[in-house]
């Protein structure tokens, strides 16, 4: 008897092993899956920018936003609200440039629109339904 209560014992430890090391990899899963990026990579003439060079941040239905825009790992300007604009043509210069558009909005449900628009260039990304905003736009200059 003795034996067949210790060979249960092993067996549901191992079995309660199997399925906890299931949840943790799939906690991980959900975790990477909310931060993945998206991003967009684009090229334009040093000229543009004796014009304004607008990245706009809005959110959809009167949704609340926090988070920060980077610009080569420097934080250019805060978020917050239903979003922000920035005039990119002050800090940007020939070479490859990195912008990063982090943060959160609620309701989880509502959408972020990114745009970036000057003279010759208009772009837009979008973001929605999970409440988590990590945008990237790569920008050339030549």
């Amino acid at each position: 008897m003795r034996f067949k209560t210790f060979a249960l014992a092993v067996f549901s430890t191992v079995f309660l092993l199997i399925i906890m090391s299931g949840v943790q990899q799939k906690i991980e899963i959900t975790a990477q899956a909310q931060s993945s990026i998206q991003s967009t990579s684009i090229e334009i003439n040093a000229n543009e920018l004796s014009q304004p060079l607008w990245l706009t941040i809005r959110t959809s239905n009167e949704a609340n936003l926090q988070g920060q825009i980077k610009l080569n790992g420097q934080v250019i300007q805060g978020l917050s609200g239903q979003g922000s604009q920035v005039n990119l043509s002050n800090y940007l210069r020939r070479g490859e440039q990195e912008i990063v558009i982090t943060g959160n909005y609620s309701p989880a449900d509502a959408s972020v629109m990114i745009e970036l628009n000057g003279n010759n260039t208009q772009v837009s990304q979008q973001t929605s339904g999970n409440g988590f905003l990590n945008q990237q736009i790569r920008i050339g200059v030549r």
